[in-house]
């Protein structure tokens, strides 16, 4: 395969073809910020109804376990038009003081005297215990869901690199669990939106949570701003960590006509990936990209909730309250805590997180 590219240095559009010159089923890697915001904005041109990984996922999975994000309108607006009341920022208002109660829990309950893992010990716990909260899920229970959701984001545990939430036997354990939970939506749509929400709604934001850690540790001047003026920072230190790490890295969409995008031919059937890790660089958007600065003026216009599309992030509102609970009550119960070494990635195109990343409470150096 070679890479067939538009002059123009700038573009974000790169259409891979075959040794003649020829289009194949091929991805078009749309890696510029403008490009990925036309691309989102237009589903009617790119269609998430074949799928949102970079792999294609088998039909009868992509019917069950992948909800709205691989649906086009109507039917996405119907499912969305359901359970979107739920994540308003009202709703999440009414589920403050609870949020905070278990980020008070989890933070006082971290040693002092030795080193554990930021990940499973904090950033994966917080957003469980919500979810499982608002699903109605014993506690009992959440330890079966945590498995079969790792299990999911990790493709089965039968890969070295994963491309795709697969993990059948997890999507399985989810699915049938979400049958016996209720009967708002059809058992499949039920089902298929219960795996979104343990899935991707707990994923992103212990990412994000490891991610905050990992990167106020690496910047001290930046960690030091954000605890002299925690309310006034906050905020911007959530957008900054989601545009600097983008948690999710890309999604696809499929052509569904003949098109043109950044001076490069789209043809219909193309899979077109939107590369919200490249946008959220884009030194066209953001000054010195590569550089993480809470105070940024424009860190907010990051895309790693969407481009406030049709499929913008329903549960944006519920990730920012516990980022914002779960730091807040850490640097309140332990104003030293810290990562230790370098956090251990985890091996897929579908996420772009930390695997482990060892921490302490108090300041040894």
């Amino acid at each position: 395969m070679t890479l067939s590219q538009p002059n123009d240095s700038r573009s974000s559009a790169a259409v891979a073809r075959d040794v003649s010159g020829r289009s194949v089923d091929v991805e078009v890697a749309v890696v510029g910020y403008d490009d990925v915001v036309a691309v989102s904005r237009n589903p009617e041109v790119f269609s998430s109804a074949k799928g949102f990984t970079i792999d294609d996922v088998p039909a009868e999975i992509l019917e069950f376990a992948m909800s709205m994000i691989a649906m086009d309108d109507p039917r996405h607006r119907r499912l969305r038009g359901i359970v979107q009341s739920a994540f308003t920022a009202a709703s999440v208002r009414g589920i403050a003081e609870r949020v905070r109660g278990y980020a008070a829990q989890i933070a006082a309950g971290l040693p002092r005297d030795a080193e554990f893992d930021f990940v499973p010990d904090v950033a994966t716990r917080l957003p469980v215990q919500v979810i499982c909260e608002l699903l109605g899920i014993p506690e009992s229970d959440r330890p079966m869901i945590l498995a079969a959701a790792a299990d999911v984001i990790a493709g089965g545990g039968d890969r070295e690199f994963v491309t795709a939430p697969g993990g059948a036997a997890g999507l399985g354990q989810i699915y049938g669990y979400a049958l016996e939970l209720g009967e708002t939506l059809t058992p499949t749509e039920f089902g298929s939106f219960v795996i979104l929400l343990i899935t991707a709604g707990f994923e992103t934001t212990r990412q994000a949570l490891a991610w905050a850690l990992h990167l106020l540790t690496e910047h001290p001047d930046q960690r030091e701003l954000l605890l002299a003026d925690f309310a006034g920072h906050i905020d911007n230190t959530i957008d900054e960590v989601i545009r600097f790490a983008s948690p999710v890295p890309c999604m696809r969409r499929t052509a569904t006509v003949d098109t043109e995008l950044g001076g490069a031919h789209i043809a219909a059937g193309d899979k077109v990936v939107m590369w919200y890790l490249s946008a959220n660089h884009d030194e066209r958007i953001f000054d010195g990209p590569g550089r993480f600065d809470i105070t940024r003026a424009n860190a907010g216009k990051h895309l790693g909730f969407g481009a406030k599309d049709i499929h913008y992030c329903l549960g944006m509102n519920l990730a920012r309250l516990e980022l914002r609970v779960m730091l807040e009550e850490l640097f309140t119960a332990h104003p030293a805590l810290h990562a230790v070494g370098e956090p251990a990635l985890l091996l897929s195109a579908f996420i772009s997180g930390i695997a482990a990343l060892p921490a302490r409470t108090r300041d040894e150096r």
